[in-house]
This record gives structure tokens, sequence and C-alpha cells, in this order.
């Protein structure tokens, strides 16, 4: 999955607009961004579940120091904590086991494609997770089938942006590559926390709607960009 610019003639924006056949370095340039932004999509989206545990999970007593019953069941009474444990659990295993198989997929298959299927797929779930609010879901099976479902698209986006990095980026200064790109990671918890804690109030489901659609918004930028071949990331 070598990343070529040329070979068979230039790409149809190239051929339309002159202006935009830039230097390879532009085009560098270009393919750092748009990974930057596909991947602190995902980090974005992954902030809610810890911004929300504050009006999920039991509130405590403060004079016998025990939990009180007066949240979001399932997640309110004496286990509430504990099976907010087990939400984060289910999307970890599903992440850290969906993460090898996401590898070997992207070795083979379209990587622009893999990659904003990724982005749509988790965009989706997460909003879905927020859905939870406004259909006063109370079973705790709907939010971990949701977590383990969003764990394996999560698990799509680091394999795909490293891949194409890799592809554009040889050895020169790729140190100083990596440190500034790999930044997505605290830019992308910085935006999903301040979006989701922005809208805590207005309902804790808002606070996954927003990031989520974040989410597959930014996956339709990338998709318009390598579409136009602005970048021909694979």
């Amino acid at each position: 999955m070598q990343s070529k610019i040329g070979g068979g003639g230039l790409p149809p924006a190239f051929s339309l607009f002159p202006s935009l056949n830039k230097t390879f370095t532009f085009h560098q340039i270009l393919v750092l961004i748009i990974t930057f932004l596909a991947y602190a999509s995902f980090h974005a989206s992954r902030k809610p579940p810890r911004i929300v545990k504050s009006v999920l999970g039991p509130s405590v007593n403060e004079q016998s120091n025990s939990p009180i019953d007066n949240r979001w069941a399932p997640f309110n009474g004496t286990e509430g904590t504990q099976r907010l444990g087990e939400l984060d659990l289910a999307f970890l295993s599903s992440y850290a086991l969906s993460m090898y198989f996401a590898g070997h997929l992207g070795d083979r298959i379209d990587l622009r494609l893999f990659l904003v299927f990724g982005m749509m797929g988790s965009g989706i779930l997460t909003v879905v997770f927020g859905l939870g609010y406004w259909m006063n879901m109370h079973l705790l099976g709907f939010y971990m089938t949701v977590q383990i479902v969003c764990g394996l698209f999560q698990s799509i986006g680091w394999p795909c942006v490293v891949s194409v990095v890799g592809n554009w980026c040889g050895k020169e200064k790729r140190g100083l590559i990596m440190g500034v790109w790999n930044s997505h990671t605290s830019v992308g918890k910085i935006v999903g926390s301040v979006v989701a804690s922005s809208v805590l109030d207005s309902g804790w489901g808002w606070s996954f709607a927003l990031p989520g659609g974040l989410v597959i918004v930014s996956r339709l930028v990338v998709r318009i960009i390598s579409d136009l071949n602005l970048a021909t990331i694979i």
C-alpha cells in the first residue's frame, strides 16, 4: 500500500485545477492534517462516558457516606459504580481484541474507505449511546452492546492513520513529525471534554450526541478531500 502521486497520470482534481499540483511536501502536510483530524475526532468521541459518569452514577450521602439511589438506572444504587466500570471494561476489551483484526484488514483493503467506515461507525454508536437518554433506556445490556460495538469501530482508526502516515513520511525527521502529529490524542481529548461538559446540564444525551456528530462531520471532510484527490491517501 504505497502512496503515490502520478504514475498513471494526474488525479482528476489536479487536471481541473492545475494550481493544486503542489510539491510532494505539500501532499505530506495535507495527509498529516487529514489523519490528525480523523484520529482527534476518534479520541473526542471517547470522552463522553467519563464526563457523564458524574450524573449517571450514584451520588453519596455526606452523612452516612452511602450511595443514594437518585441517578440513572442501571447505574444508580450500590452497584452503580461497578456497572460503570463494566462499561469501560466492555469497550476496552472490544477495542483491544479488534485492533488485531483491524490491522490485518487495513493491510488488505482500501485504507481511505476503511478509515471513514470506522469514523462513521464510531460517530453513530456514540450518538446511539446518547439516545438512551431520550428513549428513557435503563437496560444495562443496551449500553454494554453499544460500547462493545463502538470499541470495534474505534479500533479501525489507529492502524489506518499510522499506515497512511508511514506510507508518506520516510525516516527523515520522523521523530519530529510523529511528535507533533501524535498530539492529536491530547487535542481530541480536550475537544471531547469541552464539548461533552458544555452541554451536560442540558441532558447527558447531548454529551454523546454532539461528539458523535463531530466524528461524522470529520468523516465527511476526510472523505470529500480524499475523493477529490487533493491528497492521494492510498
